[in-house]
């Protein structure tokens, strides 16, 4: 049994077990990852070995031909890749959407340090941190200096004694792939979540979809047109190094696997010359410090995130992003896509979406990625050889055949999508539907305003709310989300009546919400506390100093970060701080707030701030009165999922962080050093964070079933 069919059904098996066992096969992933660390261990030693000495052998003037031949044919792959990324969007179905706030609004952006990862100021530093590149540069300026470097021979033969012995331990290794593949598949299979899958299926399928066209017929296609080497047999030669990447998700440890596979199709073929087997021995490992196809294909999601934020690319867009990404993408992917994302105005939490399909996709990049190096090898050492030729009748036969499978593929996937991929936007009901995290406290919620009940004078609030066992809270209804708001069950939820409910709690008492007037402010405010229509208010919570007057504040028990709220279209209008600052002509909504007004007022002193009472004043706007709106991006966000046309931008540097905290009579020191010291007993105690958590985060929000098994679904041997 060769090893490609024992992977296969190592690959299998894994899938059998992960499906029958569920989530109680989490811990072969342990068996996997060491797997892996075992692939690893010999990759850097042979990129080394391997590069020092096959470019130590080389004659200087082969070594010419080399860079200019590698670099033609690395740019050739390169379009071949993203003209796959701008048919994509040909597969996708309609669909409009939108997510939780994302605490990547607010980090800083990490600036890709290129010179610190192409040029190795200490080789054994890269070495040890898996700095692929700057080994790979480090380890070509040692084989170049190699190259017209009398008495080099003895070094050149003791390293490929040393290359002979890496790879043979990697061919030990490699015999255990079928029990890695075997650990990684159930692991997989039996944890991963079937929802998260449905989320970004209509991405997965057309990812998968076009890798795996380009990995068995673009570029072995391309190679079998160009050169003397059959389709078949390079498939034939490079399918145990296929699958290992697949299995493992990583092409990077198949690296000696896909050198001495190249060198013995060149043999077979009869293609080998006096350099031949040299080249693809810098060819192989030298790919790694450049972006391959997969990486090219990934590009595919800011594509996918155009479609999926309801504002597709533009075709004066692909040159941007064809020259803007593969420049990014030298770095990380994750790095680029972020900066892309906003480089085509589209809305910077799809990354999110990102980094949940790269679980599966990651698979068939590194299957692709393993494809791209092999081929690229076969084509210098071919075209470096003398055996590369470009026959016109093959070649447009090559290309007649790429249109027609290109050409099924997407009618298959619109097909596929057509009936299966359901696009009802569903959001806004997920977060209509969303419930106290905790057992609420003894409630009554009142619809219409209340009176005040008589207060004693001569004793404290804390002391009368303690005798009448009831915490009297004020809310607006109206435009509360997400502090408080009524869900679709008709139930008074949201961040602060979270907290308010937990404060109930601790005191051992109940709770009663009562409404306040919508439309009013400051004073009115002020007036309701101190005459006992309430003894806490919630949804109004920004700490202003013009208030202070009015209400007292608790301490602050969480902080905001202000930006736009804004049509996806226009998010990267409000991007740079400083230029929004110096801009002249800009009409902005803003809460009609005391804090809003006179703090960012001054902070935008050449647009023209507009007042609302309501957000929906903003959002129903049909007469383009606004260009965006002013607010906390957190509260932002859950109105992006209310109206998923809007999205969020936090601009840089960042406007500022305003403090929230609940509105409190004045005069009544003993209750609010009870709220202040219940506020810090809470966020010590996580309770601030996990809340957070939930209602801005949308942590928990959507219900999750176990793991669908067979042990548990089927056989019911567990709960």
């Amino acid at each position: 049994m060769s090893l490609s069919t024992r992977i296969m059904l190592g690959l299998g098996l894994g899938l059998a077990v992960g499906l029958f066992l569920g989530e109680l096969a989490a811990p072969l992933e342990v068996v996997g990852q060491a797997f892996v660390r075992l692939l690893q261990m010999t990759v850097l030693p042979y990129v080394v070995v391997s590069l020092m000495s096959g470019l130590g052998r080389l004659d200087p003037q082969v070594a010419r031909r080399l860079g200019l031949w590698g670099g033609g044919l690395l740019l050739l792959l390169w379009g071949l890749a993203f003209t796959m990324v701008a048919l994509m969007p040909l597969v996708f179905p309609p669909l409009q959407s939108a997510s939780f706030f994302s605490t990547s609004l607010v980090e800083p952006r990490q600036a890709v340090d290129f010179v610190g990862l192409y040029i190795p100021s200490n080789p054994f530093h890269s070495l040890a941190n898996n700095v692929v590149p700057a080994v790979v540069i480090f380890s070509l300026a040692l084989g170049v200096a190699l190259i017209t470097l009398p008495g080099k021979r003895q070094l050149i033969d003791s390293l490929e004694v040393l290359g002979d012995a890496l790879l043979r331990i990697n061919a030990f290794v490699t015999k255990l792939t079928p029990y890695g593949v075997f650990a990684i598949a159930a692991s997989a299979a039996g944890t991963m979540s079937t929802e998260e899958f449905a989320r970004v299926q209509v991405y997965l399928l057309s990812y998968v979809a076009f890798a795996l066209v380009t990995t068995f017929w673009l570029l072995p296609g391309l190679v079998a047109s160009l050169t003397p080497l059959p389709h078949g047999r390079l498939i034939s030669r490079a399918k145990d190094a296929l699958m290992t990447a697949f299995a493992t998700g990583s092409s990077f440890v198949v690296i000696p696997m896909l050198a001495e596979e190249a060198k013995q199709l060149l043999r077979e073929q009869a293609l080998e010359g006096s350099d031949s087997e040299l080249l693809v021995d810098v060819v192989v490992p030298a790919s790694h410090s450049f972006p391959h196809t997969a990486k090219v294909l990934s590009l595919s999601f800011v594509v996918f995130a155009g479609w999926f934020a309801d504002s597709p690319l533009r075709l004066a867009d692909y040159p941007v992003l064809a020259l803007a990404g593969i420049a990014s993408i030298f770095g990380s992917v994750n790095v680029a896509i972020p900066f892309l994302l906003d480089l085509m105005k589209l809305p910077h939490d799809l990354f999110q979406l990102f980094v949940a399909t790269s679980v599966i996709n990651a698979r068939f990049g590194a299957l692709l990625q393993a494809m791209h190096v092999f081929a690229l090898s076969l084509l210098v050492a071919c075209a470096l050889g003398g055996t590369l030729k470009l026959e016109a009748g093959r070649v447009l036969r090559y290309a007649a055949t790429t249109l027609l499978v290109i050409g099924l593929t997407i009618l298959g996937g619109r097909f596929v999508f057509a009936w299966s991929v359901d696009t009802t936007y569903q959001k806004d009901d997920v977060v209509n539907a969303m419930g106290l995290l905790r057992e609420p406290a003894p409630a009554v919620v009142h619809r219409t305003p209340q009176p005040a009940p008589a207060l004693d004078s001569e004793r404290t609030r804390l002391d009368q709310i303690l005798e009448r066992g009831v915490i009297r809270v004020g809310y607006v209804h109206g435009n509360g989300v997400p502090f408080v708001y009524f869900n679709v069950a008709d139930e008074l939820v949201g961040w602060e009546v979270e907290l308010v409910h937990s404060l109930a709690r601790s005191l051992d008492v109940g709770l009663e919400f009562v409404p306040l007037p919508e439309g009013r402010f400051g004073a009115g405010f002020g007036a309701d506390l101190e005459s006992g229509v309430c003894d806490i208010m919630v949804g109004h919570s920004v700490v202003s100093m013009k208030e202070i007057a009015h209400r007292a504040f608790s301490t602050p028990y969480f902080h905001l970060n202000v930006g736009f709220l804004v049509r996806d279209a226009r998010r990267q209008e409000f991007s740079q701080g400083d230029e929004l600052r110096a801009r002249r002509g800009l009409r902005l909504a803003i809460p009609n707030d005391a804090y809003y007004i006179g703090r960012l007022g001054r902070m935008f002193p050449h647009a023209e701030l507009m007042p609302v009472n309501t957000v929906e004043e903003f959002l129903d706007d049909t007469r383009g009165r606004f260009d965006a709106m002013l607010l906390s991006a957190e509260v932002g966000a859950w109105w992006s999922l209310l109206r998923p046309e809007f999205g969020v931008t936090v601009p840089e540097p960042p406007i500022q962080q305003v403090p929230l905290a609940f509105s409190l009579p004045h005069g009544e020191p003993e209750w609010q050093a009870t709220v202040n010291s219940w506020v810090e007993l809470k966020r010590s105690d996580e309770t601030v964070r996990r809340v957070y958590e939930y209602w801005i985060l949308g942590r928990g929000a959507e219900s999750r079933a176990p793991r669908w098994s067979v042990i548990r679904n089927v056989l019911g041997w567990v709960d």
